[in-house]
């Protein structure tokens, strides 16, 4: 994973977070918190007035509000705010502001839809017509961050290749097109092979599905990745197949353990939950991503802090410079904490971890009394 991708998608991931409970924000906000904000995660210098140019005056006295030119690459800029309905008018001004200036690209946005618009595609149509790509942080788990990470690389500007990354964005879309209508038409197939025959995880069932010709090898890997992206993604709590939560045992019992899984970014963490004392138990073996994002804020320090613990009395260690490995196991007093030096930033740990059916921790969370 390239830095600007990890960048954009803890940008992404923070801009989501506060966006769950604040209001849709108007266009100064928009334009602070979340179009500068990824702009510095693609790598562009936005305290230098001549990369990141804002309220560009043009011939007709109008001004865009952000023209971005960095080596042989340049597009003009349009914000609204995330209240905002895109309207025809949008679309010409930002198009005529790009004309202006003699610019090929040019992109409107309010934080949360990105429209890409290229000069020479229909050049005869409407200002509407000359859209290439739309993107929303509506897309599921990793893929608008990843492909708004290559639509705004600065390195892609600066060598002036930007339409082979729409091209390579259109090109991903088509595939995920495809890998959903498999999983789609393949998921209930395997999950009713791994009832039969008892298989513990939906993963080991595709598996021997495709060694049993029930599937294809091909579609075998479609429904692995497509459950490991499932499983990654903090935004959705919804399982593969809906299943009731299974039965627990009386509280108090030590006999009562749930097993969680947590997969991230290559890290795989394993971890048993014992409802009776609240405790989080992440087993040897498990992995967790070799970082700490959120620089000096009070969850990147309680990371940083836990982690150097651990290391000192050898329950952590360094496995490759992506990933630390756990050597004993390490008790927890929470999810999310658990979860937390997993990913090495915040999260929701009764979101991320998931049972051997694909549900999140929260199923089985206690009711408040």
């Amino acid at each position: 994973m390239s830095g600007t991708q990890e960048r954009i998608r803890a940008a992404v991931e923070a801009i989501q977070g506060w966006l769950a409970d604040t209001p849709k924000p108007g266009e100064a906000v928009v334009r602070q918190a979340i179009v500068l904000r990824l702009l510095h995660a693609a790598g562009f210098d936005i305290w230098n007035p001549a990369e990141v140019v804002p309220e560009e005056t043009n011939q007709s006295k109008k001004r865009a509000d952000l023209m971005i030119r960095v080596g042989q690459g340049s597009f003009a800029l349009e914000l609204k705010g995330m209240n905002a309905s895109f309207q025809p008018g949008d679309y010409q001004q930002v198009v005529g502001y790009a004309g202006n200036k003699g610019m090929r690209w040019a992109m409107l946005t309010n934080g949360g839809i990105w429209i890409v618009m290229d000069r020479t595609h229909n050049p005869t149509g409407t200002f509407q017509d000359h859209e290439v790509l739309k993107l929303g942080l509506h897309q599921g788990g990793y893929a608008f961050a990843d492909d708004l990470a290559l639509l705004l690389d600065a390195e892609t500007w600066r060598v002036d290749a930007f339409a082979e990354a729409v091209q390579t964005i259109k090109s991903r879309r088509e595939q995920r097109k495809a890998e959903k209508r498999i999983f789609k038409e393949k998921a209930p197939i395997v999950e009713a092979f791994q009832q039969e025959h008892g298989i513990g995880t939906f993963g080991q069932a595709a598996i021997l599905a495709a060694k049993l010709k029930q599937i294809t090898e091909a579609e075998r890997d479609v429904l692995l990745g497509m459950a490991v992206q499932k499983a990654e993604s903090t935004n959705s709590s919804k399982p593969l197949k809906p299943q009731p939560p299974q039965k627990a045992q009386p509280s108090g019992t030590d006999a009562e353990q749930i097993h969680f899984t947590y997969c991230l970014l290559g890290a795989e963490a394993h971890a048993v939950y014992k409802p009776a004392d609240g405790s989080w138990t992440v087993k040897a073996g498990s992995t967790a991503l070799n970082r700490v994002l959120g620089e000096n804020g009070t969850n990147a320090k309680g990371i940083q802090g836990r982690r150097q613990s651990s290391l000192k009395a050898g329950q952590l260690v360094e496995k490759n410079a992506e990933l630390l490995e756990y050597v004993k196991d390490v008790v927890y007093g929470s999810a999310s904490t658990s979860a937390m030096d997993i990913a090495g930033a915040s999260r929701n740990g009764w979101d991320c971890w998931k049972d051997a059916q694909g549900r999140p921790a929260q199923d089985y969370r206690p009711k408040p009394v």
